[in-house]
């Protein structure tokens, strides 16, 4: 699995798949998906109010080709209320993006990290737990986990941050270097 970061504005690179988290309780949604929500015109705020996307643990809502981002599918997953937000959560959560991703025969996807400065985890966790959770399931097929590539969207101010949380993986999952963070080097500065 290689795993890559951009800082740049999330609507801007072509992604095949942007999966971003959504919390139950925070309608309209923060973070990430509220600039891509403003993005759609309100959209993922209007389903919310509809009731079409709740944000309940483990929901999944697939919208492909959403218009005015550059993805061909936009994949929203629900984290449930942020005061149940934790690291075993986030886990569950990625696990959960990654098997939506493979199942739709998908090679490359962009995500968020959910509850950045929203919560008290601290984003070199959260960034941990994500990568833990894809490489779990993608450690289940050899082909698919040297295939993968996993991109994280963010901002250039949570770089240290991410790489620490990154570092921290590689030092203690047995990946045997099957997760490729190369491409992140001089982020470990």
């Amino acid at each position: 699995m290689q795993v890559t970061l951009s800082t740049e504005p999330p609507d801007l690179p072509g992604h095949k798949c942007l999966a971003l988290g959504i919390f139950s309780d925070e309608k309209p949604p923060r973070g990430i998906c509220e600039f891509i929500d403003w993005r759609l015109n309100g959209f993922i705020s209007r389903e919310m109010k509809q009731g079409r996307i709740s944000g309940e643990f483990r929901e999944k809502i697939i919208i492909p080709f959403p218009g005015r981002i550059n993805t061909e599918i936009l994949l929203l997953f629900g984290l449930g209320p942020l005061a149940e937000f934790s690291y075993d959560r986030i886990y569950t959560s990625a696990y959960s993006i990654v098997e939506a991703v493979d199942r739709m025969l998908l090679a490359d996807f962009a995500f968020d990290l959910p509850g950045d400065n929203r919560s008290s985890l601290d984003l070199a966790g959260i960034t941990e737990s994500m990568i833990a959770g894809f490489f779990d399931y993608l450690s289940q097929d050899i082909e698919k986990l040297a295939n993968m590539t996993a991109r994280i969207v963010t901002s250039p101010a949570n770089v240290k941050e991410i790489s620490a949380g990154i570092q921290h993986f590689k030092s203690t999952a047995k990946d045997m270097g099957s997760v490729d963070v190369s491409a992140l080097e001089n982020s470990f500065a």
